[in-house]
């Protein structure tokens, strides 16, 4: 009985999968037909939205910009409240940039704390692998959220490509 109802279930699974293949609305004619189509469908499509849509998307809009930056995550790479603290910090700070100029650094204070973080990094992946890369000099560094600055969208690279 388990063998015949096993049976008959597969049997219908397979024929439901083999009609799910075949192309009943005829869109697989050609990839230009069907870019035609769509390009049709787009043209004639109207959007009939509440107005405070727009509104509240202008604002999100609106809020990023003043906020200058995102979410993301940086290596703390040194942070203490002793006297000399600021003076400590900015020597690390100094260093790091020696050794490491192209990760920017911060030095900030949050009391009762100096603290250097260095990188700007848009997930956690990209911070692994910097931590990794400077785990030789700096092994006590450890991941933080915090808001980084946005990228830069062009390179100097393709700025000189686009002169020429």
């Amino acid at each position: 009985m388990r063998y015949l109802c096993s049976v008959i279930f597969l049997f219908i699974l397979f024929v439901s999968q083999g009609y799910a293949q075949t192309d009943t609305l005829d869109m697989n004619i050609g990839i230009s037909n069907q870019t035609a189509k769509m390009e049709e469908i787009i043209g004639k499509l109207q959007i009939r939205q509440d107005p405070r849509i727009t509104d509240l998307l202008v604002r999100h809009s609106q809020i990023n910009q003043r906020r200058r930056g995102t979410d993301g995550f940086r290596l703390e790479i040194y942070f203490s409240s002793e006297n000399k603290a600021r003076e400590l910090a900015m020597r690390v700070k100094n260093e790091f940039n020696i050794i490491f100029p192209n990760i920017p650094s911060y030095l900030l204070f949050q009391t009762p704390n100096f603290k250097v973080r260095v990188g700007d990094f848009r997930n956690k992946s990209e911070a692994l692998k910097a931590k990794a890369h400077i785990a030789s000099k700096y092994p006590n560094a450890f991941i933080v959220k915090d808001m980084v600055k946005f990228p830069e969208l062009f390179t100097e690279s393709v700025e000189q490509s686009e002169e020429q």
